[in-house]
């Protein structure tokens, strides 16, 4: 005769070891813990780096308000719209970086990307429109984008963020080894 036993309930969900999306997003990684000296200071420099786009586009303002010829008021326009918008990200970034979800840390990193863009957009205005004081701006913003480029990868940052030796992407590698091998 047959066994007709069942197996015990299971009290957890199925797929029970990846977190709810919600609670894996936006959920703190390491709640009542300080954070490492690499991260504080890489927010530190995220807000230090937001400064810099908002004197970007304080000085594309002050370029609107001198006058500028009617062909550079969109690009100007769009200068401090975009320097602003950076801004905004690179201080959204920090809050996102303090949590140490692994998503958020990557969209830090894409944000910084986005950042140093912006930066390049502000020196190629400051080249076509000859002023000074914006190639200044955007060089100092350019500099600290770079710096918070770096500053992302350090180690301390990714362990933090849960991408160290033990990180996803570190397990996948010996299986992409394997699939290139053949």
């Amino acid at each position: 005769m047959q066994d007709s036993r069942t197996s015990p309930p299971s009290a957890s969900r199925p797929f029970s070891v990846v977190p709810a999306p919600r609670q894996s997003l936006l959920a703190a990684r390491h709640p009542g813990v300080r954070p490492p000296l690499d991260v504080r200071q890489t927010c530190v420099l995220m807000c230090v780096a937001a400064v810099g786009h908002l004197l970007v586009s304080y000085r594309a303002w002050a370029l609107l308000d001198a006058g500028v010829p009617a062909a550079r008021t969109a690009d100007l326009w769009l200068l401090i719209s975009l320097s602003v918008l950076v801004a905004l990200g690179l201080v959204v970034s920090v809050l996102a970086l303090r949590r140490a979800g692994h998503a958020l840390w990557r969209l830090s990193r894409l944000g910084a990307v986005i950042a140093f863009g912006a930066a390049l957009y502000a020196l190629y205005q400051a080249a076509v429109l000859a002023d000074t004081w914006l190639m200044l701006a955007g060089s100092g913003a350019a500099l600290l984008s770079i710096t918070v480029n770096i500053a992302l990868l350090s180690t301390g940052i990714r362990s933090w963020c849960g991408e160290g030796p033990a990180g996803s992407s570190r397990r996948a590698l010996p299986y992409v080894r394997e699939v290139c091998s053949r």
